[in-house]
């Protein structure tokens, strides 16, 4: 039967799989333009050492989910196609570690944006602009 259930799974994760992959590697294109853009002005090196950070959890995002179809590959030749450690490491796991990689990849430069921004003076008024 081509249209079981299971086949109709197998197929959404494996797309979904392929999104997460292409995915994290347009963020991690997107922070490498964004640094070749901020590389040579001088400060900001927290903001290039976070967008760094974010490079790096996008480009593990794309490695991770790399793992999933060797995963999914070995669990099916070791005929564990709906059961087994490696089944639920292929089909839960990595997929949830690959979008928490996206995440970090996310939020990591907005952080070392927030930290290069000069600190607030409680008692200075800003001024206003006419």
């Amino acid at each position: 039967m081509a249209n079981s259930p299971d086949d109709a799974r197998e197929r959404v994760l494996f797309e979904g799989q392929r999104v997460i992959i292409i995915a994290n590697a347009a963020g991690a294109l997107a922070l490498l333009v964004f640094l070749n853009a901020i590389w040579l002005q001088a400060g900001a090196v927290s903001l290039k050492r976070f967008v760094l950070y974010g490079i790096a959890a996008f480009a593990a995002g794309v490695g991770i989910a790399l793992m999933g179809y060797v995963a999914r590959y070995w669990a099916l030749s070791k005929n564990q196609a709906n059961a087994g450690r490696i089944h639920q490491i292929a089909h839960l796991w990595i997929p949830l570690v690959a979008v928490a990689c996206f995440v970090l990849g996310l939020v990591l430069p907005v952080v070392g944006g927030l930290d290069s921004l000069p600190p607030e003076r409680p008692g200075q008024a800003v001024p206003k602009r006419r």
